[in-house]
């Protein structure tokens, strides 16, 4: 795939550069990919244009591009999580996104200079709130929201083992997880039969590879039932706002350490099986 160039990406931007203060939820989110760059991407949740005075409590991204070489000298950090900055940027161009995008698409900032951190009454408070926690009990479990993965985090025991559970947040939506967590409270009752239909499901799938993964080819061969065994009960467990589910499993020492992942669809059936990591 052609990588874009430079000129193209900022091409996105507009010219006018101008201050703002940023409340940055996330200082690091990963980077993409340009022609000889890379841009690192950091998240923002609520900001104030130092033009006008206005605060706003949108989520945007502020996009820093730096060199290939600088970012594989890991000189790419440029703010800390939770923290107020005062940066110079320019604002990205307007576009008529689709539903398949985020509306975060058309808050992207392009740093030109981080100006210094600073305090500010109104981000200090917006982010006093933003920081408390914000549990939601689904089915006698605890779940606390990671309001920068999108999702809320709890554990239930399986079988006697801890699994985490993570409930993906409603479409459009930054706190709530209704789908996933009625979903969720619909199959606690039957996890154990889940369970059980996805060691079938990875057993029947998996079980020629397995074999030729194994390392010594004079052991015996891995039955259907030591494979179910090896893998064990799920340590994850994903929840998707459509009532779709991921199982997260171990590899048993079957795969040179990779995870296999089992979903489910809506209707509780198993639609893939694969490893994963």
């Amino acid at each position: 795939m052609k990588l874009r160039k430079l000129k193209q990406y900022l091409e996105d931007f507009q010219e006018e550069e101008y201050e703002i203060l940023v409340f940055i939820t996330k200082g690091w989110s990963g980077a993409s990919r340009l022609d000889g760059y890379r841009e690192v991407t950091s998240y923002s949740a609520a900001m104030i244009d130092i033009r006008t005075g206005e605060f706003r409590a949108v989520d945007g991204r502020i996009e820093n591009v730096i060199p290939d070489k600088e970012y594989e000298q890991n000189q790419y950090c440029r703010f800390e999580d939770n923290k107020i900055y005062r940066i110079r940027v320019r604002k990205c161009k307007w576009k008529d996104l689709g539903p398949e995008y985020m509306a975060s698409m058309n808050e992207r900032y392009l740093l030109k200079e981080v100006i210094r951190e600073e305090d500010d009454p109104k981000l200090s408070a917006f982010r006093a709130e933003y920081l408390k926690p914000v549990i939601i009990k689904v089915a006698g479990t605890d779940f606390v929201l990671d309001r920068n993965l999108g999702w809320y985090e709890g554990t239930v025991e399986i079988l006697g083992e801890p699994c985490t559970v993570y409930l993906e947040l409603d479409a459009d939506s930054k706190t709530e997880a209704s789908g996933a967590a009625e979903k969720f409270a619909e199959i606690l009752p039957r996890i154990t039969e889940l369970h059980e239909k996805c060691l079938e499901q990875s057993a029947e799938a998996m079980l020629d590879s397995a074999n030729e993964w194994k390392e010594n080819e004079d052991d015996p061969d891995i039955t259907a039932e030591v494979f179910k065994e090896n893998v064990g009960a799920p340590h994850e467990l994903v929840m998707h706002d459509d009532g779709s589910a991921e199982f997260m499993y171990g590899d048993g020492d079957m795969f040179g350490g990779h995870g296999i992942q089992v979903g489910v669809d809506a209707d509780g059936e198993i639609d893939d099986c694969e490893l994963v990591g």
